[in-house]
């Protein structure tokens, strides 16, 4: 195949240049339109519109020109992607589209490059939505904690914790790359940036994983195997993360451990079982009305929200796509075990954990570890290739 030189000594294949092009067309619609206040501009709809349809069209692309996929890769690609269009078709759940156009051209693709254009154009766009958001081009939406009376600031993004959510995924993207060693500078450094992002956003979840991982990174670079007792945790752990989510929400006025924690996390699992009262749970998708708290002060009416991005997936993709998203990270975790890697189990711990506090896990814009997950399932035996 031919290779678009990018630099000297960075080149792609157009196998990964198709690919890179459909994911930042869709990055473009995710961050610029979806995660910023340009979402209330009238002409957001028609530029969103054309930027997955563009997206889409190039990643269809792209599955012709892998003349080379196997029956098996390419039957189970278009089983996936079908199960995720329709649940996407009857939820209109917009994290469902960026996770299928990811799922369309991810066979073939050189994660760790494509790894570092995404970081890239990621910490580029963040860091020209902050810069319009202070010269006043685009608004700063501030808000409060409910129930507190401190001031939340967004510079530029639809929610402080959008742009909380960023950094941490950007931290975690950046050492995983590189191969962060532990020590006293990473640490201070981690903390210098996590200190004045929390007085901005005052975001809890995603500052606290930010603090905790070079905390933890001695682990992983313990040289010794994953043994097998660790490897079924690490690979029944998202089962285990899952099925939390959803016994608190259950239990959450029952159960005064559970109550506590979500009091904690600001009663995003009791709203999730009001809503859950009123829908129910579908096998594959369904329409969920949903009122964000800005829009819920604006009508002066209580915000109908699901915040925890397990129990989001439950209610509005539907269960089938909850197990998907399951064996995906159990495969990942798994896959990563074998191979001794304690770095990619640390980081996906780290993200599995923020789901259970945040729905942004769904987005393969915020969650740089969803394509590592997709692309550990064409490593699997059952699969012709690796």
């Amino acid at each position: 195949m031919s290779s678009v030189k990018l630099e000297r000594d960075f080149r792609l294949r157009s196998s990964d240049g198709l690919y890179l092009l459909s994911y930042l067309l869709c990055m473009a619609d995710a961050i610029l339109i979806s995660y910023t206040t340009l979402n209330s501009a009238d002409a957001a709809r028609l530029v969103s519109l054309f930027l997955r349809a563009s997206s889409l069209a190039v990643m269809v692309f792209k599955m012709v020109w892998d003349r080379k996929r196997g029956r098996a890769e390419l039957l189970f690609t278009c089983a996936a992607c079908l199960l995720t269009a329709i649940a996407m078709l009857r939820s209109g759940y917009n994290h469902l589209f960026y996770l299928l156009v990811v799922w369309l051209g991810v066979w073939n693709v050189d994660a760790r490059k494509a790894l570092w254009i995404d970081f890239t154009a990621k910490l580029s766009l963040t860091m020209f939505i902050i810069s319009a958001s202070v010269i006043g081009a685009i608004e700063n939406y501030i808000t409060y904690r409910m129930g507190s009376p401190q001031l939340r600031y967004s510079l530029g993004f639809n929610h402080p914790n959008t742009l909380a959510s960023l950094a941490m995924s950007l931290i975690l993207e950046e050492a995983w790359l590189t191969r962060r060693r532990p020590g006293v500078p990473y640490t201070l450094a981690v903390a210098a940036l996590a200190v004045p992002l929390y007085l901005v956003t005052r975001n809890r979840t995603a500052i606290a994983l930010m603090i905790a991982f070079p905390l933890l990174l001695p682990w992983a670079f313990r040289k010794r195997p994953v043994g097998k007792a660790a490897r079924l945790f690490w690979t029944l752990f998202p089962l285990l993360v899952i099925g939390f989510s959803i016994a608190v929400m259950l239990l959450c006025r029952q159960v005064p451990l559970f109550q506590s924690f979500d009091l904690l996390m600001s009663n995003r699992f009791w709203n999730s079982l009001k809503v859950y009262r009123l829908y129910g749970v579908s096998l594959l998708g369904q329409k969920v009305s949903l009122l964000s708290v800005r829009s819920a002060r604006e009508l002066h009416e209580s915000p109908i929200l699901l915040d925890v991005a397990y129990l989001r997936t439950l209610i509005q993709a539907g269960l089938v796509v909850l197990l998907f998203h399951a064996a995906l990270y159990m495969a990942a975790f798994r896959k990563a075990c074998v191979r001794r890697d304690r770095y990619s189990v640390l980081v996906y711990a780290l993200f599995v954990l923020y789901g259970l506090f945040e729905s942004g896990f769904n987005n393969a814009f915020l969650n740089f570890t969803l394509l590592l997950a997709l692309r550990s399932w064409y490593g699997q035996k059952w699969l012709k290739s690796a």
